[in-house]
């Protein structure tokens, strides 16, 4: 069931096409996430922190990611924290190729909503897959009151432009670094 959102909330999405079958790509994504991740070089790391096989051809991965961009100096120390990074949870259906994700990232963990879909469908007449990457995000009304005033708009436009537009561009670029690792192994 999708969450309740706010009329506010921001929406994002990334699309990727790419020549590898559907069932292939599906497996490879989600089982060599980490390995995945030191192909792309926005990502510094990927780490699992949990695999659960929750039955019915359902897994769940727990997934902390940290990126190799830094927070800047000037918004680093009242925030608490230097580096870019989100825990990933993910349900990966196989029934339905569609993986439910949320994300929660390093700063103000508990007043951010992000969570969406990766939807995995063939494509190029069977010799591909579409990988459809949607989700929103929330940043809760006051979250940012804890800070001076005027950080409260650089704060809110850098997590925002985490999430927003980091979280997306890498993960199309996992997915095709993917097809790029099944090319170079076929």
């Amino acid at each position: 069931t999708a969450p309740a959102y706010r009329d506010d909330v921001k929406q994002f999405q990334a699309l990727a096409v790419v020549k590898q079958p559907v069932d292939v790509m599906w497996v490879t994504v989600r089982d060599r996430m980490p390995e995945l991740g030191a192909m792309v070089e926005d990502v510094e790391s990927i780490t699992l922190v949990e695999r659960t096989d929750v039955g019915e051809g359902r897994v769940r991965l727990v997934n902390e990611w940290q990126a190799a961009q830094r927070i800047p100096e000037l918004l680093a120390k009242p925030l608490n924290v230097s580096t870019v990074g989100w825990v990933d949870t993910a349900e990966w259906d196989t029934a339905t190729m569609v993986c439910t994700w949320s994300i929660q990232p390093f700063v103000f963990p508990d007043h951010i909503d992000c969570r969406g879909t990766t939807t995995y469908e063939a494509a190029m007449g069977g010799r591909g897959t579409r990988v459809t990457f949607q989700g929103s995000f929330d940043l809760a009304p006051g979250a940012l009151g804890g800070l001076a005033k005027p950080l409260e708009r650089p704060v809110g436009a850098f997590v925002e432009s985490i999430i927003s537009t980091m979280i997306p561009k890498n993960t199309r670029k996992i997915i095709e670094a993917a097809a790029a690792q099944l090319t170079t192994e076929a």
